[in-house]
């Protein structure tokens, strides 16, 4: 069984990116946290500021999976094409064993379809947060 080798450089690359995301997930939570007290005390103007962070909130997750089902479709086009998983040319952060043939076929396909899957996630959410507005409008007392 042929065996793709792991780039030690983008295996070093990814753990300080997920390290990073990490902690600044950390300190936007501890920011959001802060912030929702403010609103919490009564600030002046809190429901147009609550309806634009979760505008925001919504959009960027919606980006997020829209960027992630179209990268998912597009690897899983190119496994597809080479009948190779992972395709030539790739780089992996683990020693990964090199599917052909009708595996690969499968894993290319599979791939595809959850990158449909992340773009409808994402496709509902927008929908959902937007009929969610819809019936419940935001009142400033």
């Amino acid at each position: 069984m042929e065996i793709l080798r792991a780039d030690q450089r983008l295996r070093r690359t990814a753990g300080i990116v997920i390290v990073v995301a990490a902690a600044l997930g950390g300190v936007g939570l501890w920011a959001l946290q802060r912030w929702l007290d403010s609103v919490a005390a009564g600030s002046p103007g809190a429901g147009s500021q609550l309806l634009a962070v979760s505008a925001l909130i919504v959009g960027v997750n919606v980006l997020a999976l829209a960027v992630l089902g179209i990268y998912l479709w597009r690897y899983g086009a190119r496994v597809r094409a080479a009948s190779q998983f992972p395709p030539p040319a790739a780089r992996v952060i683990r020693d990964t064993p090199v599917l052909r043939g009708a595996a690969a076929l499968r894993r290319g396909r599979l791939l595809q379809g959850f990158g449909v899957s992340f773009v409808l996630c994402g496709v509902g959410l927008a929908a959902a947060a937007w009929r969610f507005h819809a019936l419940f409008p935001l009142r400033t007392v």
